[in-house]
C-alpha cells in the first residue's frame, strides 16, 4: 500500500468517492457543517486504485478527522492513513486528533477504541441538528440502528 496526499491529480477522483460514501459535501460534526472538497488528507493506494481515504481539518492546535473509509478491511489501510493523519498534524504542532462518528457505526467505535482514541464525550439527539445542515443524512444506519447520537472520540499526539 502507497500513501500519498491528496493532491491535484487525486482531487477529482476523491471528491466523487465522498459524494458517493457521504453524500458530501458538506460534512456535519458539532452542529458545523464542512465542505470536504478541498480539505487535505491522503489517499492509499493499491495497483494504481484509491483502497482507502483520510481528510481532516487543522484548527487550534486540534486536528479533526473529517472522513475516513477504507475499502479493504482488516488490511491495515485505515490504520495507515491514521498514522499519516497522525504525523501531518504533528508537523503542525497540533496536540490532540479528534473525530466524530454516530452511535449506530459499531465498527467505528470499535477500531477507534483499539487504534488509541478515549471516547470522550456522547451528544445526545445531535443528529437532529446535523440533519438541519445536511437532510441526507439517513434516518436509519449500520445494523438496522436508529442514527441519533454524535460520539466523539479524542488522542492526545
Amino acid at each position: 500500500m502507497d500513501i500519498q496526499p491528496i493532491s491535484a491529480r487525486y482531487r477529482g477522483e476523491v471528491n466523487a468517492i465522498l459524494k458517493e460514501e457521504w453524500a458530501c459535501p458538506p460534512s456535519v460534526s458539532r452542529g458545523k457543517a464542512i465542505d470536504t472538497t478541498g480539505l487535505p488528507g491522503f489517499v492509499s493506494l493499491e495497483d494504481n486504485r484509491i483502497n482507502g481515504i483520510i481528510t481532516y481539518n487543522i484548527e487550534n492546535s486540534a486536528c479533526e478527522i473529517v472522513t475516513l473509509n477504507s475499502f479493504e478491511e482488516n488490511r491495515g489501510v485505515g490504520t495507515a492513513l491514521i498514522n499519516a493523519v497522525c504525523s501531518a498534524a504533528k508537523a503542525e504542532k497540533c496536540t490532540k486528533i479528534w473525530l466524530i462518528t454516530t452511535n449506530d457505526d459499531i465498527d467505528a467505535i470499535r477500531f477507534c477504541q483499539r487504534k488509541g482514541f478515549a471516547w470522550i464525550a456522547t451528544r445526545i439527539d445531535a443528529i437532529e441538528v446535523s440533519r438541519k445542515l445536511k437532510p441526507s443524512i439517513p434516518l436509519i444506519g449500520r445494523y438496522g440502528i436508529p442514527i441519533k447520537h454524535e460520539l466523539e472520540f479524542e488522542r492526545k499526539l
